[in-house]
């Protein structure tokens, strides 16, 4: 037992077996939870979060005293009963009840003390990883009260209500990690106020204190599912900083990539990959390690993110031979292994102990085909949920070659749209097929913070964390407990997406789905397809549900509460699902409306708003119209021009030089292909474009144009008018009536997916029935050209 834990003083009855089960009654106002002196700064924090816990159970708020100076009933905090001998693991708590006391104690060997007269801040507690008191604490409020967490904030805390008394069960219990040392999942919040707001519409962003709070919560239901870790392991992406520090001086230290040893995207010199095979890099990551003081445990060798690899002929020579139909790029696993294994036999020579990282990742996920790998190395793999078979296979590869430490890091939640889809058992099961495979623990990358539509997949993982033996089916009822007599309702409306979408429409078709959001991103392709694998009426199954819910006689407030807000959760995703599909001619409308009742609703719908809005609606193409909507508020009226308009291919540039933006109206539409302003060129199918046009777009970069008669309503004379384009990519030039308009010019990263308005005003012919529009666009890499619709607009 480690000797800074307080042993009482007072000698107390030694629990019994068969006292065991047996239970006694507690009067609040008898009670006192006991905090030495000398607590560490964990230990108070522990301590608060048992006297908030009671006062919510009981309603009476239990005080907090140093020491035991009347006939109260105690809860001691960081001690035991006197004469028992035991250890403790790493994080682990362990609580006793007695006829008389309770005692929670749990092993903290990171101590930091108690500052004199201050609180102890859920920030600063929730970044401590090895807090077994808390561990005891929350242990002991689940096993005894039936406590749940079933997402962050009050709300999400589920328990009984016995005003007055507290019910103890005499007996012992306790938590420990056992085979996950280590436990995380991300909480998806930027660090930075400024980054959270960023580009947020106004109503959406964020207060310092709501930014702090909505940290805290997070963080703090991630502390009370047991997440932390008792190993020190340092990883993620290792090099991003070196291109700025060795480029000049060492560029043999990074790839060769096209014949340069230099970042082949200049702007983004953080994602420059290094040369496994180079001597100089080993020695330099050596050397800074034994540079360091203290020197750390663990060697970060995680190469950089993004593509780009090494091409030169020592690197070659450490890859396998490619296997059928397969580039030479598409598996890197061995050179990888080779430069990690590299640094752990550097390493050892100076630290037997020593421990290093690396990625298992991209296109060196794959187990390694020659070499092996070292003991003392520890693995970061990234696999997908979405590929079961080829994960346990491998599993089975990785752990042939030697691999003893892995740990799972996923990238798993990104397959998250903000609908309820019902991944839940999927999610679950890849997180099992870990522990089958002794993996130590867990990175998951990371929450979005979607509470009501997919917090049951976020709360089963996080329990099968604490309890990796619970079935799926026990997680789920432990959930849908939280609704009270409403919980067959709420498992039939879970199971509804589940069952119904994610099990019969979207995972058979998830190739497809991938494949529809180009290189990969299975959903961007799941959002620009909703229609596809969502229907009006699953709103109207579900909602039917809920309702029923909502009727069951006997519900708790508590429950009556979490019911109604997800029926407001539920009208909301069809809300956004009514964005999403709407024919542009309505876009404005059903976008104002979602706008509407967001504003409506943000304290009572617990959404993470930045990751709604940008990393699903805005980073897809402004997909529920919310951004232009938002940006172009002022102006008051919106009419959607066809999304049919004509192309003209300027492969070789001349446009400009001939002219072409004189080009007639009749001339455009007799000579110019159809094409469709909802999809870049390379994805175009609409009827009458000539096949090898057709064909040339689906690779094509460079420039084009469009152009398009459009009639100007006769009563917006003497207005502001402009034409809004919902997304370009990339740069765009505009001319009208073959007068210059306006220019949008690719300069940022989001430009491409992002709204902008063209005055045109100036450019109008008010004699003329039309006004002919013309387009230039110039696109490098990707997708290319208008692929959201234009509207037609005046302040």
């Amino acid at each position: 037992m480690h000797s800074h834990l307080v042993r009482l003083v007072t000698i107390f009855a030694m629990l019994t077996s068969a006292l065991f089960g047996a239970t006694r009654q507690v009067k609040p106002e008898n009670a006192v939870i006991i905090l030495s002196d000398n607590a560490s700064a964990i230990h108070a924090f522990a301590a608060k979060e048992l006297q908030k816990h009671l006062h919510l159970l009981c309603g009476v708020e239990i005080p907090i005293r140093a020491k035991l100076d009347d006939a109260r009933q105690p809860f001691y905090i960081n001690a035991w009963p006197l004469g028992l001998n035991f250890s403790l693991a790493p994080e682990e708590g362990r609580w006793w009840v007695s006829e008389s006391c309770v005692w929670l104690c749990g092993e903290d060997s990171e101590r930091v003390p108690l500052p004199a007269g201050q609180e102890v801040s859920v920030s600063f507690a929730t970044r401590q990883r090895r807090t077994g008191i808390l561990n005891a604490v929350y242990d002991f409020l689940e096993k005894q009260f039936g406590v749940l967490w079933i997402e962050p904030g009050d709300r999400g805390i589920s328990h009984p209500v016995t005003p007055g008394v507290l019910t103890l069960t005499i007996g012992e219990g306790g938590w420990k990690p056992n085979q996950l040392i280590k436990r995380g999942l991300r909480s998806g919040l930027p660090y930075r106020l400024t980054d959270y707001n960023k580009d947020l519409p106004e109503p959406f962003q964020l207060t310092e204190e709501q930014f702090r709070q909505k940290h805290d919560e997070v963080n703090l239901w991630l502390k009370r599912m047991r997440m932390g870790t008792s190993l020190e392991l340092h990883y993620g992406h290792a090099f991003t900083q070196w291109w700025k520090k060795y480029g000049d001086e060492h560029p043999e230290y990074f790839a060769l990539f096209k014949g340069k040893r230099a970042p082949a995207r200049p702007t983004m010199p953080e994602t420059i990959k290094m040369c496994p095979s180079s001597p100089g890099l080993h020695k330099q990551i050596i050397d800074n390690w034994l540079a360091q003081n203290p020197r750390p445990k663990c060697i970060n060798t995680c190469e950089n993110d993004w593509g780009d690899y090494c091409e030169c002929d020592a690197c070659r020579k450490l890859d396998m031979p490619p296997l059928p139909g397969k580039k030479w790029d598409d598996d890197l696993t061995d050179r990888y292994l080779y430069f990690s294994n590299t640094i752990s036999r550097m390493a050892v020579q100076h630290d037997p102990d020593v421990i290093v990282s690396m990625y298992a990742y991209s296109c060196y996920r794959f187990p390694p085909r020659r070499e092996k790998v070292e003991p003392n190395l520890v693995i970061g793999f990234v696999p997908s949920m979405m590929q079961p078979e080829a994960t346990a296979a491998m599993y089975k590869g990785w752990r042939d070659a030697g691999a003893k430490k892995l740990f799972l890091r996923p990238n798993d939640h990104h397959v998250n749209t903000g609908f309820p889809m019902g991944f839940e058992k999927q999610m679950f099961a890849a997180f099992q097929l870990g522990v089958q495979n002794h993996i130590i623990g867990t990175d998951y990358d990371s929450l979005h913070n979607f509470w009501p539509a997919t917090g049951i997949a976020d709360y089963i993982l996080a329990r099968s964390h604490c309890h990796p033996d619970a079935t799926f089916e026990q997680l789920e009822d432990e959930y849908v407990s939280a609704f009270g007599v409403a919980k067959g309702d709420i498992k039939a409306y879970y199971r509804y997406w589940r069952e119904r979408i994610w099990e019969k429409r979207i995972y058979p078709n998830r190739q497809a789905i991938a494949e529809r959001g180009l290189h990969g991103n299975f959903r961007r392709g799941l959002v620009w397809d909703l229609h596809k694998y969502y229907q009006s009426a699953d709103f109207d199954q579900t909602d039917a549900i809920l309702a029923a819910a909502a009727a069951r006689p006997g519900l708790s407030p508590q429950a009556a509460a979490r019911v109604a807000d997800l029926q407001l959760a539920n009208r909301h995703v069809r809300l956004t699902y009514n964005a999403i599909i709407a024919k542009p001619e309505e876009r404005f409308d059903k976008a104002r409306a979602l706008i509407a009742f967001r504003v409506e609703n943000l304290d009572r719908l617990n959404i993470d708003w930045r990751t709604q809005l940008h990393r699903v609606e805005r980073d897809f193409g402004d997909i529920t119209g919310i951004h232009a909507a938002w940006q172009f508020r002022d102006y008051a009226a919106f009419k959607t021009l066809p999304t049919r308009w004509f192309f003209k291919i300027d492969d070789k540039n001349v446009g400009v030089q001939e002219q072409w933006e004189l080009t007639p109206g009749a001339k455009i539409a007799s000579v110019w292909e159809p094409i469709e302003v909802t999809k870049g060129w390379e994805k175009q199918e609409i009827p009458g474009m000539h096949p090898k046009l057709k064909e040339q777009l689906k690779e094509y970069d460079g420039y084009g144009y469009y152009g398009l008669d459009i009639a100007v309503p006769a009563d917006w004379q003497g207005k502001d008018i402009a034409l809004l384009f919902g997304a370009v990519d990339e740069s765009c030039w505009v001319w009208v009536n073959g007068k210059t308009a306006g220019e949008r010019i690719y300069q940022h990263s989001d430009d491409w997916k992002t709204p902008f308005a063209i005055p045109i005003t100036t450019a109008l012919d008010w004699t003329k029935p039309t006004q002919t529009v013309i387009v230039r666009v110039h696109d490098q890499g990707g997708q290319g050209g208008i692929w959201k619709p234009v509207s037609l607009v005046h302040q």
